[in-house]
């Protein structure tokens, strides 16, 4: 506030001929009248605005008593002076029928946006919010079993004697003690060939994509992405100037050969352990084509890795990155999914040459992310907790997806087919009935279900291609108790049966 007053008393050299109080008044006349100064507001105290603006004291209470006097200001005894709620230019000038003139509607302004701005807004258009509460949305974790009291402790433990790095955050790769943990974690869970000076911390998977696509992406390089695929990572990549090119998914995963077609891609992004939506792993056989191809065109692979500590038919797979010899991938993860979306916490794994690069554009973006809630995720790691909940989480997730399976296969064996995965904190079906799986979610939402449509996770969704697509609903299990997918469930079945 303390810039308001002082463009309004020093920026106006038309009145400075008038004496100080005026100037001072009509200075804060033009800030409430123009909304910098909202109704209700509170002013600073006479003797406060007189030593910031260095002039005496009787001058501001001279400008006050005649605000106040007019009707812009209001003052209240112990309390201080307000902008008053109703102001009297507002009732100036009345019509000749003796109604209050309506204020004139703003001409529409012409906003020139950059072309990343209209790129990034076209996608998101593409790109419906849902709302993460709701039964059956496919990325929400189990929040009534995290452990809270453990991580409010953990955070005021963080604050009660500081390091200077948490307080002072200066290195842009992110907390050094987390950046050991997730390192040693990775190696361990994921077979993640890399040390901490590999790894920056980031405020979640689609701010690590948006630092890559300005790292190694110029306007007009091409980026592969699965087909179907994470919205989200598209969008990212188009703002960024990139041409997005769809590569088919099948039972094997990635459809490596049909990189060889057309000009070679820059980047290519995959989910090797579980593509999203479909489920389907990268075979070994696709996975080392993929590597030789990439080392063969000086391409780079991106590894989203987004929830493959929940694998229930087996172990972790091991990470693609872990069979790279030519430090060609770059490792993505979140932790929105095995702890709480709202973390906003994430990382990546940098191939060596590309750390320096990384750092300095972290620097001029938005320094380092949230560094009380990484010092509590370090403690979170280094006391078992993390280890912990993920075994907990596992086990629970593994019984309400088999509970959401007999659901399918009991009640609606004759509406959805389950397409086979084996992890993740959803299952992807295929509707039989004929509908159309966009009028299916766009009802669903309306009963408060969170269906996905399986068609919107497809790159072409022009009208002529819509029909050729895939239908099917992603329903996530992991968020909600056996009852309750019960009940939700027996909702969906009805809704799909009226339809």
């Amino acid at each position: 506030m303390s810039s308001i007053f002082s463009w309004t008393y020093l920026s106006h050299p038309d009145d400075a001929a008038l004496p100080a109080y005026r100037r001072l008044y009509f200075g804060i006349r033009r800030a409430i009248l123009d909304g910098r100064l909202k109704p209700a507001e509170k002013l600073p105290a006479s003797r406060d605005l007189a030593a910031q603006l260095k002039i005496s004291r009787n001058t501001v209470v001279n400008a006050f008593d005649l605000l106040m006097s007019e009707g812009y200001l209001t003052s209240r005894i112990g309390a201080g002076s307000f902008v008053a709620t109703s102001l009297p230019d507002q009732h100036a000038c009345p019509a000749p029928d003796g109604r209050q003139p309506q204020a004139a509607e703003p001409s529409p302004r012409f906003l020139r946006l950059s072309q990343s701005a209209q790129r990034t807004l076209a996608w998101q258009r593409r790109y419906p919010r849902f709302n993460v509460t709701r039964p059956f949305n496919p990325a929400t974790p189990d929040f009534d079993g995290f452990p809270f009291d453990i991580w409010a402790r953990l955070l005021r433990r963080a604050w009660r004697r500081p390091k200077l790095a948490l307080t002072i955050p200066d290195d842009p790769m992110g907390l050094g003690d987390l950046r050991a943990e997730i390192a040693a974690w990775l190696r361990q869970s994921r077979g993640v060939n890399c040390a901490a000076s590999q790894v920056m911390i980031v405020s979640g998977a689609q701010q690590a994509l948006d630092l890559i696509a300005r790292a190694l992406v110029d306007p007009g390089d091409i980026v592969a992405t699965e087909d179907p695929g994470y919205e989200g990572i598209r969008g990212v990549l188009a703002a960024n100037g990139a041409d997005v090119r769809p590569i088919p998914v099948d039972d094997e995963g990635l459809q490596v050969a049909r990189l060889e077609s057309g000009a070679p891609a820059r980047i290519v992004v995959t989910t090797p352990s579980r593509n999203y939506p479909l489920g389907t792993t990268l075979s070994l056989t696709r996975r080392l084509s993929l590597l030789q191809w990439a080392d063969a065109q000086d391409a780079w692979i991106v590894e989203d890795d987004y929830d493959s500590d929940y694998r229930y038919d087996g172990p972790p797979l091991s990470a693609l990155q872990g069979l790279d010899q030519r430090s060609r991938v770059i490792y993505v993860g979140t932790f929105s999914r095995v702890l709480f979306p709202g973390i906003r916490l994430g990382y990546l794994v940098a191939p060596p040459e590309l750390v320096p690069v990384f750092r300095g554009l972290r620097g001029f973006a938005d320094g380092v992310p949230a560094p009380t809630a990484q010092a509590a995720l370090a403690t979170f790691f280094t006391d078992g907790h993390f280890g912990s909940h993920v075994r907990r989480t596992r086990l629970l997730y593994g019984e309400r997806r088999a509970h959401l399976r007999d659901l399918i296969t009991q009640k609606a064996a004759d509406l959805l087919t389950i397409l086979p995965s084996d992890g993740g904190l959803h299952l992807c079906t295929r509707l039989k009935a004929g509908l159309n799986d966009i009028a299916v979610q766009e009802r669903m939402v309306a009963a408060r279900l969170d269906c996905r449509a399986l068609s919107s996770y497809y790159h072409d969704k022009s009208p002529e291609n819509l029909a050729l697509l895939p239908q099917g609903l992603i329903l996530g299990f992991a968020g909600w108790d056996k009852i309750a997918l019960s009940q939700s469930f027996d909702e969906l079945t009805t809704i799909l049966r009226r339809m």
